[in-house]
């Protein structure tokens, strides 16, 4: 037999040449081989369209669209299906020999979709040129079948401080309001789980027809994913994780806002703000005391009465991210000071999205729920926290009794896998600490933790060093992680004056607003994206940010 070559195209657009001999002999021994032989089925069945991805920034990207059809519940396989998007970045280089990446936004409720598009690009990009990168808009999110909203909203009193019991007794009212109107809408809430979402990723892979994909997920996404390494691990080739939940995560520990506020502390204390602990500590005791009044500046002037856990909520979620740790020393010094309209700002935009909820984030949280052993810790740093329970109300509570479906324990038991892993973590992340990944990296073969100093669960944590995507698109090409710890420069604080502020943040140069309408305008975007991503809205803001 002569030698000849046949080239064989591969998932991710690359080729390779084998020697006919080979070639004839390699498919005779596949076809004497069982089906499940690889211990992964293939059933290539997807069909791709071209499709124009147009970024934020970075212009139109040549891609592609299609449609995952899916029971809308694997217990009922004859049911009702679902129709969920996935759009595919063909690789622009690489030696094809990478497994294709599947993105998985956070929330939950963020589209995959929707974060390529915004200033994150820059990374998708430099996975692009090593293989195919498919973004996939979860069930719920994006233009994957989402629910239709909760007509019903909780609006709070503003000349009233907020009272936590009663609160959490009118918000456990308006989810279960929710929830009838749902079902009576024909929403099957059961449907939304991690456990089928990971479901929804295997079938997938079996629709691309290639035996592993890769995985690559953002806070919930992460979430997501270590549910697929325990469901469906033997179709996974690598996994990234940034800003790790794990299986026994969706519940908070109170005392990681503390420590982070002792750490963000040091930072601001270098910018002219002393003991933002300490500040913290006595604008909590004086509202406890004696509720106060701010004027909101983006509320048209808006004066709310505001209260210990008002404050306790707004701080809480203000640590989150950095675009508002930067505002707040200078809010809890104000309000140090008697001064409250800053902290008034955080805290309407907090209660303004408190009492909304949507089908898919609030079933996801609730069937991920936790451990009895997490609850119970929860609830004993609780009470020794600053913020109380804020950093999760008003989760856990909200869930008893709703009827909503509750993943078994098993699937917050501790996860072991020899799947190579890559662990991601910022030392300033308020919502997914670098004391998650240490907690799982023991379960954990094969893994590498990159930790990246002064990243928050924000941009930067993306692209506050170009060595962090660089390192993300070499782990998920195969190749081995060369650094384990990157600094990015620390967030840089609002000193109080309005130019300043709009100086030190690149923004509003020129802007024909105000400053002082300028400065609330951004804090209440900023928080507003953060409390809206912390309780998984499904909002276009959102989606482009997680």
């Amino acid at each position: 037999m002569p030698h000849v070559l046949f080239e064989i195209s591969t998932s991710s657009g690359g080729s390779f040449a084998l020697p006919l001999r080979l070639t004839v002999a390699c498919t005779l021994f596949a076809m004497m081989l069982p089906a499940d032989a690889t211990g992964v089925d293939v059933d290539p069945s997807l069909a791709f369209a071209p499709y124009a991805f147009e970024t934020q920034r970075h212009g139109t990207i040549d891609a592609q669209v299609a449609f995952l059809d899916v029971p809308r519940r694997r217990d009922e396989q004859d049911g009702l299906r679902m129709q969920l998007r996935v759009v595919r970045l063909p690789a622009t280089g690489g030696d094809g020999k990478a497994a294709p990446v599947v993105y998985l936004a956070g929330g939950p409720g963020g589209s995959g979709v929707g974060t390529a598009r915004g200033p994150r690009w820059p990374v998708f990009e430099q996975v692009q040129r090593e293989t195919d990168v498919l973004l996939f808009d979860q069930r719920g999110t994006g233009l994957s079948e989402p629910p239709p909203p909760c007509p019903y909203v909780r609006q709070f009193d503003d000349t009233r401080p907020l009272d936590r019991a009663s609160a959490l007794t009118t918000l456990s009212q308006t989810a279960a309001r929710c929830i009838t109107h749902w079902r009576e809408e024909g929403v099957d809430l059961a449907a939304y789980t991690t456990a089928e979402s990971a479901a929804d990723l295997e079938d997938l892979r079996r629709a691309l027809g290639v035996p592993k994909i890769s995985l690559w997920g953002m806070s919930y996404g992460t979430h997501l994913a270590m549910a697929s390494l325990r469901l469906h691990g033997a179709g996974i080739e690598r996994v990234v994780l940034i800003g790790a939940e794990g299986p026994d995560d969706t519940l908070k520990l109170p005392l990681a806002a503390d420590t982070l506020l002792s750490e963000l502390a040091l930072v601001a204390r270098e910018q002219g703000f002393e003991d933002l602990t300490g500040m913290t500590r006595r604008v909590l005791a004086r509202l406890r005391d004696q509720p106060a009044q701010g004027r909101s500046f983006m509320h048209r002037g808006r004066v709310v009465t505001l209260g210990a856990y008002d404050a306790q909520l707004a701080i809480a979620a203000a640590l989150g991210r950095r675009s508002t740790q930067q505002m707040l020393p200078l809010a809890l010094h104000d309000a140090d000071a008697g001064d409250y309209d800053l902290l008034a700002t955080l805290v309407l935009a907090v209660r303004e999205h408190l009492g909304e909820f949507h089908a898919m984030p609030l079933a996801m949280d609730v069937a991920s729920g936790q451990s009895r052993q997490r609850r119970a810790l929860a609830e004993t740093q609780a009470k020794e926290s600053l913020f109380g329970d804020a950093l999760n109300f008003p989760f856990p509570m909200i869930g008893d009794g709703l009827g909503l479906k509750v993943l078994g324990e098993g699937y917050r038991a501790p996860l072991r896998s020899d799947v190579p892993t890559l662990f991601v973590s910022g030392t300033l992340d308020g919502r997914t600490p670098p004391a998650n990944a240490e907690a799982l990296l023991p379960g954990f073969g094969v893994a590498a933790h990159l930790l990246v100093r002064g990243a928050s669960h924000d941009d930067e944590l993306w692209l506050g060093d170009p060595d962090i995507a660089g390192e993300v698109a070499g782990f998920l090409a195969g190749r081995g992680v060369s650094i384990t710890e990157l600094v990015v420069p620390p967030p840089v604080m609002a000193q109080g004056k309005p130019g300043l502020l709009m100086q030190t943040l690149g923004i509003g140069k020129g802007a024909v607003l105000g400053a002082v309408g300028m400065l609330g305008a951004l804090v209440l975007i900023a928080v507003a994206l953060l409390w809206r991503w912390r309780r998984g809205a499904r909002i276009r803001s959102s989606q482009r940010m997680q």
